[in-house]
């Protein structure tokens, strides 16, 4: 018998079994789970009007809303394709999405439809704020378009710190896969799960793991329209939340916040961090107040999630994104493809239920990727003699220096943990002597003795691995529009000498 579920249908059996539990709720604004299904109908039914059929893409572009979340269901059940864009997308990126997926149609805020304008968009624009007149449901003899668990329903663009975004193509069926997989994980997921979303519906976890893994869950997902840390821990306490994904950099501000050392978190079961690796003065402040914060390791192309600790396996080893999941496999090789020993690093294979269909318009970089089965990565990693798998870096991110591989994500573990520093970044810059050598960029709360901090380094790393430049500043990092580190960025402002301080000794 061939599956056939597709990613709304959590929606509808909430709305068949507890239709007025609350689905949604964005700061006290709340849907049920029957509101939001009959609301998404005639989203869908108008999107129908406009000629979406099966397989054309929708891009929706806004900021989080209940109205996104309607959106991206009446989407789905058009049996078409939902093309999320960053809401803190300029003009140029937002044309390329545009020009690159071609959507039939485009749901949007007042802001976005104000740049699709600028840059002369030709398709129908939805009025994103006004979709409530769509929440009395479709029409009579409505029927939504059923399309098969193999078919794409998104396609989530990666950051582009290196280059113009790719589109992962995702199916129905990897995420529903991805879903069972990690309920597996732990048995407390499930209709009782109060989930916290603190980033973006765009985003990868946002729209996946926030929106239509709770749906399937039958569970309740809180969002904000704009992060903030106080009104997150507030969130976390006053309402329970159970299940929590964040990355280091929030973790690491709500953990500073006055209020977090009395903070009742007993709720918080499944507390999963990703997107770099958390310090262990963070991890250890979080599991102070009982939360143990499971690392993990993953890429949109694989669905998010691929290596989750469990509880039991953080606790074990907190530096480790865990063993492993039930149906997801791993590899760590070494360029000529042989399986690295254990501890040795290598490069990081995956192949899994939720790996993408392939990029969306390059059939090059997917042939790239994808090879005999396992997605090639791009990143470095580890697995010691107890299965225990370690991230170490992005392989296009290492350090090349003297004949020496050094990654950056070692320094900045060292960087990380000196008095006064709040989050830090390092990267390659240009030398005439070793060819390039290892930068530092810190921000800080308060001034710090450079020549303190590397003493720090020298007690913790090899000569050749110590950063030749320490650039300390009270404003925070770069970031890209997912809230990632611009290295990219980073590299270009300090990649002349007049642009660096003095080189340490």
């Amino acid at each position: 018998m061939t599956f056939n579920g597709l990613m709304h249908d959590g929606l509808a059996y909430g709305a068949r079994r507890d239709p007025d539990k609350i689905f949604g709720s964005i700061d006290g604004e709340t849907v049920s789970y029957a509101a939001l299904a009959r609301w998404s109908d005639g989203v869908a039914q108008h999107l129908q009007s406009l000629g979406v059929v099966a397989g054309d893409r929708v891009a929706i572009a806004g900021a989080n809303s209940l109205e996104w979340m309607a959106s991206a269901f009446g989407v789905l059940k058009c049996g078409a394709v939902i093309v999320p864009v960053n809401d803190r997308y300029v003009a140029d990126e937002v044309a390329y999405l545009v020009d690159f997926t071609e959507p039939r149609v485009i749901v949007a805020d007042a802001p976005r439809a104000a740049i699709l304008n600028d840059i002369g968009a030709t398709q129908p624009i939805v009025d994103m704020e006004a979709l409530g007149a769509f929440r009395g449901g479709a029409g009579p003899g409505w029927v939504e378009t059923r399309v098969s668990s193999d078919d794409v329903a998104m396609i989530i663009f990666t950051s582009g710190s290196t280059a113009r975004p790719k589109g992962a193509m995702m199916a129905h069926g990897n995420y529903l896969a991805k879903f069972f997989e990690v309920t597996l994980l732990d048995k407390r997921l499930g209709p009782d799960t109060r989930a916290l979303m603190p980033l973006g519906l765009h985003s990868s976890p946002g729209l996946p793991w926030g929106i239509l893994f709770t749906a399937t869950l039958g569970g309740t997902l809180y969002v904000t329209r704009k992060y903030r840390a106080e009104q997150t821990l507030a969130t976390l306490t006053d309402e329970g939340i159970s299940f929590f994904i964040g990355a280091p950099m929030i973790f690491d501000q709500i953990a500073r916040l006055d209020g977090f050392a009395t903070a009742d978190l007993s709720a918080l079961g499944f507390a999963r961090c990703g997107g770099a690796t958390l310090s262990p003065a963070t991890a250890s402040a979080w599991r102070d107040r009982g939360v143990v914060v499971r690392a993990l390791y993953g890429m949109t192309e694989v669905g998010g999630g691929s290596i989750i600790a469990t509880e039991e396996e953080a606790m074990v080893a907190p530096d480790s994104c865990g063993r492993g999941l039930a149906f997801t496999r791993f590899r760590i090789v070494r360029p000529d493809g042989g399986d690295c020993a254990p501890g040795e690093p290598g490069d990081v294979l995956l192949s899994g239920p939720g790996m993408m269909r392939g990029y969306w318009r390059d059939p090059d970089a997917t042939a790239a990727t994808i090879r005999d089965g396992w997605l090639h990565t791009g990143d470095i990693g580890s697995v010691d003699e107890a299965g225990y798998f370690r991230f170490v870096d992005r392989s296009k991110e290492i350090i090349k220096s003297g004949g020496f591989n050094i990654s950056p994500t070692e320094i900045e573990a060292v960087i990380g943990d000196h008095a006064g520093v709040i989050e830090v970044a390092v990267f390659a810059v240009p030398d005439d002597k070793y060819g390039e050598v290892p930068c530092a960029r810190i921000c800080a709360a308060e001034t710090i003795d450079r020549a303190a901090l590397l003493d720090h380094c020298r007690s913790r790393l090899a000569g050749f691995k110590l950063p030749r430049y320490l650039i300390v500043d009270a404003a925070p990092l770069p970031r890209l529009s997912n809230q990632k580190v611009d290295r990219r960025t980073m590299k270009a402002m300090y990649a002349t000498p007049e642009n660096r301080p003095e080189a340490l000794g």
